[in-house]
């Protein structure tokens, strides 16, 4: 599995799934559109629901669509030491 800047990941309550940004050490959120003080958490019912999400802004982010953060790209693991 690739590691990179962000992770799906299950609530601690089990009810729904959200993107772990690693670098800010939180869920990943967007500004109201309504209110862009206000950030609304983005979440899922399924984990496959939040990987197309986070694919389609790989996506837009590799196309340049978007601007991109930093350490967006998803890595290889680090070799084993043995």
């Amino acid at each position: 599995m690739l590691r990179g800047r962000y992770k799906p990941v299950e609530t601690p309550d089990r009810q729904r799934w959200v993107i772990l940004d690693r670098a800010m050490d939180g869920y990943c959120t967007l500004p109201d559109a309504h209110d862009p003080t206000t950030l609304l958490p983005l979440e899922w019912r399924t984990r496959q629901a939040a990987e197309a999400w986070l694919q389609r802004c790989y996506r837009a982010w590799q196309h340049g669509t978007v601007p991109a953060p930093a350490g967006w790209r998803p890595h290889p693991p680090e070799p084993l030491v043995r």
